[in-house]
Order: structure tokens, then C-alpha cells, then sequence
């Protein structure tokens, strides 16, 4: 079974067309005003008009509320809804848009909350912050569910966190930028040629 990829904080066209071309899965788009990686929902529109079927579009968001929700999905639909497990209680989502649930490291972590019915990530106390998730805790975690992770991955460490855990999914934002809310291309390919040589391996 092939890792998902996850490229997460994408703005600019160049950028969604070469994380597609080198084998993304996922596409985010963060809806969080306050992240350098911010984009509003009518350029994201723009922005997918011609992205393939198979690729999946995330809206990110972070204490979602139902007017922000609803504020996005009139200029953009996104396959999944990704924000913290908690806060999904309060919003009503289209039927035809998924949930990603964000779950964060944390100690005491009861395992039997994660939503086997929706896809999970594990991360960091922040999200988009680089911060590494304990490779002890995040073994254990994909040992008992299906998760993907984030939270500091980049180029540098992807290798040995496939061979360690051999989660789900991957899912990378600032590991693969060049600035600060800026993504580098050579970073995006870099980063999904190891996943993907890491799934030829276990074939």
C-alpha cells in the first residue's frame, strides 16, 4: 500500500502543478488568517480549476466555526475539512465533504479516541509551527491506528520516519519550503521521491 502525501500551505500555482506532477495525494489550503501560508477561498477556486479528479483538495482549518465554514464553501468545496477533532462537534458539513481530524501529541493520549470512520492526523501542540512529534509516541500511535502524521517533517528526516513508524500518510507544510510560507519545488520533489522509493521498498 502506497503512503499518502499531504503538501499542505500551497498558494501559488507553479507549486500546486509540481507537487501533483511529483506524486502528492492530498493538496491543503490553509483558511487561517493568521498563518503565512494563508490563501482565501476564491483563489483557491482559481487555483483547482484543472487539478485532476484523483487529486483531493483540503480545506485547513484551526477552532473552525460554522460562519467561517460557511464563508469558505460558498467560493470553494473542498474533498475534506481539516481542523482540530473537538471542533468538528459544533460544525454541520456538507455530506459530500469528508473530515480529516487532528489529533495532537499529548501526554496520557487515550488511543481509542481517534475516529477510525474519518482519516486522522497526528501532529504537534501547533499546527504549521515544525515542531517534531516524539518518534516513541508517534511508533506506538500508528502501531494501534491508521494515522497520518505531521509536524517537522522534511527531506532531511522523511527516511527515517518511514522506516521507524511506516505510517499511513505524510503530510508536510514548512519542511518543504524555502521561506517562511514560500514552498521550493526542489524541497516538494525531493521530499516525494523518498516516500514514494520507500514504498518500492516494501513491495
Amino acid at each position: 500500500m502506497k503512503t499518502l502525501i499531504k503538501i499542505c500551505g500551497i498558494r501559488r500555482l507553479d507549486d500546486l502543478e509540481c507537487a501533483i506532477e511529483h506524486g502528492a495525494d492530498f493538496i491543503g489550503f490553509v483558511f487561517v488568517k493568521s498563518s503565512p501560508r494563508y490563501i482565501d477561498a476564491k483563489s483557491v477556486a482559481s487555483l483547482v480549476r484543472s487539478i485532476p479528479d484523483k487529486i483531493k483538495t483540503v480545506g485547513v482549518m484551526q477552532h473552525a466555526t460554522q460562519s467561517i465554514l460557511d464563508s469558505i464553501l460558498k467560493d470553494f468545496r473542498p474533498s475534506y475539512i481539516q481542523t482540530d477533532a473537538n471542533d468538528f462537534a459544533s460544525l454541520n458539513l456538507p455530506t459530500d465533504i469528508k473530515k480529516i481530524k487532528v489529533y495532537r501529541e499529548e501526554q496520557n493520549f487515550d488511543f481509542s479516541s481517534i475516529d477510525d470512520q474519518s482519516l486522522a492526523l497526528l501532529e504537534g501542540p501547533v499546527s504549521g509551527s515544525g515542531e517534531l512529534v516524539n518518534r516513541d509516541f508517534l511508533k506506538e500511535a500508528c502501531e494501534k491506528k491508521r494515522l497520518m502524521v505531521a509536524g517537522g517533517l522534511s527531506p532531511d528526516n522523511i527516511q527515517n520516519i518511514l522506516e521507524e513508524v511506516n505510517p499511513y500518510g505524510v503530510d508536510v507544510s514548512s519542511g518543504v519550503e524555502s521561506e517562511r510560507g514560500n514552498k521550493s519545488k526542489e524541497k516538494i520533489i525531493q521530499f516525494n521521491k523518498i516516500v514514494r522509493k520507500f514504498d518500492e521498498s516494501k513491495q
